[in-house]
């Protein structure tokens, strides 16, 4: 799962395992774009387009988000399930330790767990014994919670560890582009291991960003993303989730961000930008996205974003584009 496109063995393993509960699959991928694809050798790539269609494709016809991998079936909604008893949680650490509890009780994975060794967290998914779980649903397993947790805390997770519980497959290259690092292969368990000082990482997402998540997975899953790695997407997202009228200092966002606000200056310097400026530019995007609603009076929107005085907004917004909000706002209506 490239950042372009995805092996074709992945979407063949899901296919397969969806045949063997009796459903014809090729009847209805066949009259759609990929399907000439599916055909051809194994070194063929999928567009990621192409893949989430036939994702969604087995979604529905399986009534199953592990496609009839895992140990059990999971019904539809599980993850949402899932993600909605995570997106309420203070940081990473309490995310995850909810997590693995709430993955043991509804996918058959009932020996998962989090382990925290010293400077290193790993989480590990594994079933009974005697269950019989195919390689492509521990891919599936480990690439959903890597990604999700990525984008619950806003900012990567680079991996220390991947190991999988079968023997090394012809495609194993693929999992640098997936995971980042290449894997361990005939483990007792998938696993992927961090840092374990990312466990402090405040959950910064909510349940309207989350709703939209839903709607367009598996899109966020297949598409490499850059989850808010920067310091300034980090800085924004804080700003963004605070009260307008009464703008955090600097200080606090860093607090929260669980870093020194000399360090969170230090990084934002790198980055080539300051804490006003990531600030000034998410005022300017908030007001530009009013004016072309309309729907909102320009003083209103300079008590909401925490200007003294509808003049101090009038210059501020000049400086930011260049003429005045009313000009700007009356350009747009007439399509000038």
């Amino acid at each position: 799962m490239s950042e372009d496109s995805v092996a074709i063995q992945f979407v063949r393993s899901a296919i397969a395992s969806t045949e063997t509960a009796g459903i014809d699959v090729r009847r209805e991928l066949r009259g759609l774009p990929l399907w000439p694809a599916l055909n051809r050798p194994d070194t063929t790539r999928l567009s990621c387009e192409q893949t989430v269609t036939a994702m969604r494709v087995l979604w529905r016809l399986t009534g199953d988000e592990l496609l009839r991998l895992g140990p059990r079936p999971v019904p539809r909604g599980t993850f949402q399930m899932i993600s909605l008893g995570l997106i309420h949680t203070p940081d990473l650490r309490a995310a995850l330790e909810r997590l693995v509890a709430f993955v043991s009780i509804t996918t058959g994975y009932s020996r998962s767990r989090l382990v925290v060794d010293g400077d290193t967290c790993r989480i590990e998914f594994a079933a009974e014994p005697l269950d019989h779980v195919r390689p492509l649903a521990a891919e599936l397993m480990l690439t959903c919670v890597h990604r999700f947790m990525s984008w619950l805390v806003a900012r990567r997770i680079p991996l220390s560890g991947l190991e999988l519980p079968f023997a090394e497959p012809d495609y194993s290259a693929e999992y640098t582009s997936i995971f980042g690092r290449q894997a361990s292969f005939d483990a007792p368990a998938a696993s992927i291991s961090f840092a374990a000082r990312l466990l402090a990482a405040p959950v910064v997402r909510e349940e309207p960003e989350l709703l939209s998540y839903i709607r367009r997975s598996p899109v966020d899953l297949i598409y490499l993303r850059d989850y808010g790695t920067t310091t300034a997407d980090r800085v924004r997202n804080m700003l963004e989730r605070g009260d307008m009228t009464h703008w955090e200092r600097a200080d606090q966002v860093a607090a929260r961000l669980s870093i020194s606000v000399q360090h969170m200056r230090r990084l934002l310097r790198q980055e080539g930008t300051s804490f006003q400026q990531v600030r000034e530019e998410l005022l300017r995007d908030i007001a530009v996205n009013s004016l072309r609603q309309g729907r909102e009076s320009i003083d209103e929107l300079s008590y909401r974003l925490g200007f003294s005085e509808p003049s101090a907004f009038r210059r501020a917004f000049t400086r930011w584009v260049g003429s005045p909000p009313g000009e700007y706002r009356h350009s747009l209506m007439s399509g000038a």
